[in-house]
């Protein structure tokens, strides 16, 4: 396990390496979801849905659909 150290600014904001954006798929305006259980604060990406099936897309996705539709659509194109 990676421990960086990191200190909270006057607004309560802490900085995320751009090392660990990278790996997690996270770019500027990403959405994350913050969850505390037993004392500890988890930082996690929010998990993007298709938005035809609900099937998880990577959250890196340009478009909120999934391969399937995507290759659907495509498909259907004149």
């Amino acid at each position: 396990m990676q421990e960086i150290e990191k200190e909270i600014d006057d607004l309560g904001r802490v900085v995320l390496p751009a090392s660990l954006r990278q790996r997690l798929g996270l770019k500027s305006r990403s959405k994350v979801l913050i969850t505390i259980e037993d004392g500890r604060l988890t930082l996690s990406p929010k998990e993007v849905c298709c938005a035809l099936c609900g099937k998880r897309v990577n959250a890196c996705e340009k478009f909120r659909l999934c391969a399937a539709c995507l290759a659907e659509i495509r498909a259907k194109k004149p």
